[in-house]
């Protein structure tokens, strides 16, 4: 998560929050405080049309050994994570295109940041380009297995006395328990087969085994901002459709594109 490239004898490093495009430098004039400790966010010319939005960041406090010791502490992690979450959204929100860094991505001085990006600018231009007029949308889908397994289960008021038939019964809940487990994975990738269609790009995530229960699929849209109420209104469809057959479909955002340029750095 680091990626700390200050020489030691420096007292202030320049942290990065972000690339932005645009015709004019972004506004920060009520721009978050940012991650603790660090100065006031500002922006870099890199060349035109191209900025930096950065901050000052005192090494006493982040140098590379802090920042180590710091990723120890969950609670702190997400308190800058938040924070530089924040920053990029204020700056796509004045209407930016943004291609957020890392976080902890750290440089000596501005003119060190500068040169690490005019290396990249091929790479940076075509993720622009790739995310430009576009917001993610993360969506997750899982499945109520008890709500599931009575619509799909039939027959029996389970009062009788006889083992062989309480047996039976069991058989019948387990081999329904798989049959429907089977359906589901066909049901998400359906799903998201055909939600990508209707997107500019997509992404599968690896599933969080903390989410209550099934979890089917977690996945990102990249979807044009013209196309987003389209969007949204056919997942609320398709919400609507599954919610009898145990499915809940969540959707979240918009956020910037963070999903699609991790290939950034």
């Amino acid at each position: 998560m680091a990626r700390s490239r200050v020489p030691v004898t420096s007292d202030t490093a320049t942290y990065v929050y972000g690339v932005a495009a645009g015709r004019s430098a972004p506004r920060l004039v009520r721009a978050p405080a940012g991650l603790p400790g660090m100065g006031r966010p500002r922006v870099v010319r890199v060349a035109a049309g191209l900025w930096l939005v950065v901050a000052d960041a005192p090494l006493v406090r982040w140098s590379a050994a802090r920042i180590e010791s710091g990723l120890r502490d969950l609670d702190w992690v997400s308190r800058c994570a938040l924070a530089h979450e924040a920053m990029v959204e204020h700056v796509v929100r004045g209407g930016a295109t943004v291609v957020p860094m890392k976080m902890f991505t750290l440089f000596a001085d501005d003119a060190r940041a500068i040169a690490h990006v005019t290396r990249l600018r091929r790479k940076l231009d075509a993720l622009l380009r790739r995310v430009a007029g576009r917001q993610e949308w993360g969506l997750r889908v899982t499945l109520d297995e008890r709500r599931a397994l009575a619509r799909a289960t039939t027959g029996g008021d389970g009062a009788s006395a006889s083992g062989t038939a309480f047996l039976l019964r069991k058989k019948a809940e387990k081999d329904a328990a798989q049959r429907l487990a089977a359906e589901a994975r066909v049901e998400a990738d359906r799903l998201f087969d055909d939600l990508a269609g209707r997107a500019a790009d997509a992404r599968r995530r690896r599933p969080d085994a903390g989410t209550p229960g099934r979890l089917l699929l977690e996945a990102a849209f990249l979807v044009p901002v013209a196309r987003a109420r389209a969007f949204r209104a056919e997942i609320a469809r398709r919400a609507r459709a599954l919610a009898p057959d145990g499915y809940d479909l969540n959707l979240s955002g918009p956020w910037p594109p963070y999903s699609f340029v991790t290939d950034a750095s």
